[in-house]
């Protein structure tokens, strides 16, 4: 065993000097224990690789934050493996709460109604629902993803199937007209 954590960390000492075979022996020996790590956590095969292959990135790109002192090669590895994992979990959850919202334009219930619950900010409920409404759709829905229900610019990008920048210029435009509106 310890053998096995010397080996480890000589390893991972040399790619923390660029050495590339060093870095693929480390996948090969760790990859395995760790994908069953991710497995663990996402309960998805495909989820578990997708980990694995974002984590040996953030490894590769990371590996000088590495500190002996502070613990053993593998456990700093699952520990990335284990964050990466978590954040999939987390991503998979707020897209299928996304699957459950309807974007319904006849809707006359406001989004925001259930946030707000005093006279004034009823009343701003409304003022806010009626400038969403004079928005292009693809803006509202983005605002809505992103600031009511917390969705990444990158998820909103994969939801419309638009590039990222597409999607900021949606968001930075429909809060302009938004402000415009509120302030009118």
């Amino acid at each position: 065993m310890e053998h096995a954590k010397d080996h480890l960390f000589a390893l991972f000492s040399a790619c923390q000097l660029g050495d590339r075979a060093a870095f693929a022996k480390l996948y090969q020996l760790t990859a395995a224990r760790l994908n069953g790590i991710a497995y663990r956590i996402t309960n998805n095969r495909e989820s578990a690789n997708e980990v694995l292959q974002e984590a040996f990135i953030q490894i590769w790109q990371n590996k000088q934050e590495y500190q002996a002192m502070k613990g053993e090669v593998f456990t700093w590895l699952a520990s990335i493996v284990r964050y990466r994992a978590y954040d999939k979990v987390r991503a998979e959850q707020r897209r299928h709460q996304y699957d459950s919202v309807e974007f319904n334009e006849l809707d006359t219930h406001s989004p925001w109604q259930k946030l707000l619950n005093t006279e004034d900010q009823v009343h701003t409920s409304q003022a806010l629902e009626h400038c969403l409404d004079n928005l292009e759709k693809s803006q509202k829905q983005s605002i809505l993803m992103a600031y009511l229900y917390g969705y990444s610019r990158e998820e909103i990008s994969k939801h419309f199937n638009s590039p990222v920048n597409t999607i900021k210029s949606w968001l930075k435009r429909g809060l302009g007209r938004l402000q415009l509106c509120l302030n009118s």
